[in-house]
C-alpha cells in the first residue's frame, strides 16, 4: 500500500493515495481506536479522517464500537429480568383494561344524565 499519491508535485494536493485512505477509514470503522488515536498514530492532520468519512458515505458522527455485555452474565440476569419484565407488562395491561373501562362507564354515564349522543355508530361518514 502506498502511502502518499505521486499525481501532484506538491505535497498539499492530494496527499494521500486512495488506497491509504480507504485502508484508514476501514481500520476506523472496524477497529476499537478513535478518531484522534488514528489520526495520531499514522501522523495525518486532525480532521482528513473525518473528511475522507464525509467522502466515501459514511456516517462519521456515531462511533461504530459497540460494547456487548459478558454472556454469563447475560444468561443469569435474562429469566428473572424477562420474569419482572412480564409481571410489569401484566400488570400495566390491566391498568389500562381499567381505564378502558372507566370511561366507557362515563361515557354511558354522560349519555344518560345530559341525553346527548357521545359515541357514534361505527357505520357513519
Amino acid at each position: 500500500m502506498e502511502r502518499y499519491s505521486k499525481e501532484h508535485s506538491s505535497k498539499f494536493q492530494n496527499r494521500y493515495s486512495e488506497e491509504f485512505k480507504a485502508f484508514i477509514c476501514k481500520e476506523f470503522l472496524t477497529g476499537t481506536l478513535k478518531r484522534r488515536q488514528i489520526e495520531d498514530k499514522y501522523n495525518i492532520g486532525h480532521g482528513s479522517l473525518t473528511t475522507w468519512l464525509k467522502d466515501k458515505g459514511y456516517d462519521y458522527s456515531k462511533p461504530s464500537i459497540v460494547s456487548l455485555p459478558a454472556m454469563a452474565n447475560q444468561s443469569n440476569e435474562a429469566p428473572k429480568k424477562s420474569k419482572e419484565s412480564l409481571s410489569q407488562l401484566k400488570k400495566e395491561l390491566q391498568e389500562a383494561k381499567l381505564l378502558a373501562e372507566t370511561y366507557r362507564k362515563m361515557i354511558e354515564i354522560a349519555e344518560q344524565e345530559f341525553k346527548i349522543k357521545i359515541v357514534k355508530k361505527s357505520n357513519t361518514k
